[in-house]
């Protein structure tokens, strides 16, 4: 079962007779990846339920445009929105607070939005708080790994800014979630929130996002919130294999193959949870472990070298998205290679050997599984 068979199949159960669960908690993440600018306000007192969102969304001029998610997001997400706007279920969750960016000059990619069960008035006081994950902007994906460099990233700050401007305004405990960089702003905001708010974060839901560097996740701060996240990860992860976990996560099984096993929609799903494995993917063992003793064995300097040198490669050719890359990848593709040839000596050669140094580590942690 996945998160269309879930809809299909929970829909006309009210969270009265089934309270909500994580994979409630996916289904609203993933609607979080939709456009819509103009649709939902930024008011939280101005809600709109999901039913009549989704006529709106349907009804906008530029509905193709919007049901366009690019390389990386399903187009199952349109679907999505459409099966839970006719459920019981989450046809009458009321949708607010929404902000959208996109700042190319600071690197950041941010976007979030507050749900509330409207069939309830419990839930009224309760917010979900999702933030979006990576889009399919090449900036979306530079600030993911800005987070090897930086102590913070700019949507990491604007997500502590929103999570603080939420409790401000509502009352009752808070759930907060999200996928991919979401599920990292998600953990990071509810760690660092005013203290204040904090006790009433009662769920952290991370969904395959990256995790932090080992010096964050000491911090105390960080430590305190961990009781109340819970990550999940495919069982063939990469974006969730980036940096530190913060506590203990659950494996979820995959009916896809390698990186694409990052999409939800792929994910198998039981009435209330997920169907989780034991252990990753050896595979998946193997690069967590080598890109973090890769990533804690150079320098600051040096991570940001190769973050600056590869996105400055990819964006060479002028794309903007990673569907500009795909569309003309001839162009493209001339444009990298022209790059990669034209980079300094000094430049190439450091790359070099931190590349060497990440093939030594991965033949060396290859062979100890051995």
């Amino acid at each position: 079962m996945n998160l269309i068979d879930y809809v299909l199949w929970r829909g006309d159960l009210p969270f009265k007779k089934s309270p909500f669960c994580a994979v409630d908690a996916l289904v609203l993440c993933q609607l979080s990846y939709l456009n819509f600018d103009r649709l939902v306000s930024s008011d939280f007192k101005r809600r709109v339920r999901i039913t009549e969102l989704w006529n709106l969304f349907k009804s906008s001029a530029d509905f193709g445009e919007r049901s366009d998610l690019g390389a990386f997001i399903s187009e199952k997400t349109v679907e999505l929105l459409h099966l839970a706007a006719e459920s019981e279920r989450f046809g009458k969750i009321q949708a607010c607070g929404y902000v959208s960016k996109i700042d190319r000059a600071s690197e950041e990619q941010f976007s979030a939005l507050c749900f509330f069960d409207g069939a309830s008035s419990a839930f009224n006081k309760e917010p979900f708080v999702a933030f979006r994950g990576t889009d399919d902007t090449i900036v979306g994906w530079k600030e993911d790994f800005n987070l090897a460099t930086e102590d913070f990233v700019p949507a990491q700050r604007d997500a502590l800014e929103y999570l603080n401007s939420v409790a401000e305004k509502t009352r009752g405990k808070i759930l907060v979630g999200g996928h991919s960089k979401g599920g990292n702003l998600a953990v990071y905001s509810s760690a660092f929130c005013q203290n204040k708010f904090k006790k009433r974060i009662a769920q952290v839901y991370n969904f395959d996002g990256p995790g932090f560097r080992r010096e964050l996740i000491s911090d105390s701060r960080m430590q305190e919130i961990i009781p109340a996240i819970h990550s999940y990860y495919p069982k063939f992860s990469i974006v969730g294999m980036l940096f530190r976990h913060a506590g203990s996560y659950s494996v979820v099984e995959s009916d896809e193959t390698g990186v694409m096993q990052h999409d939800p929609f792929s994910w198998h799903l039981k009435a209330r949870g997920f169907e989780t494995l034991s252990d990753l993917d050896k595979a998946s063992e193997l690069f967590y472990k080598t890109f973090n003793e890769w990533l804690e064995g150079v320098s600051a300097e040096k991570r940001s070298l190769i973050v600056e040198t590869l996105f400055k490669i990819l964006q060479a050719g002028g794309a903007t998205t990673n569907s500009e890359l795909e569309k003309n990848w001839l162009k493209n593709s001339v444009a990298i290679l022209k790059a990669m040839h034209n980079l300094d000596k000094e430049t190439r050669d450091e790359i070099g050997l931190l590349l060497q140094h990440l093939f030594e580590l991965g033949a060396k942690n290859l062979t100890a599984k051995s």
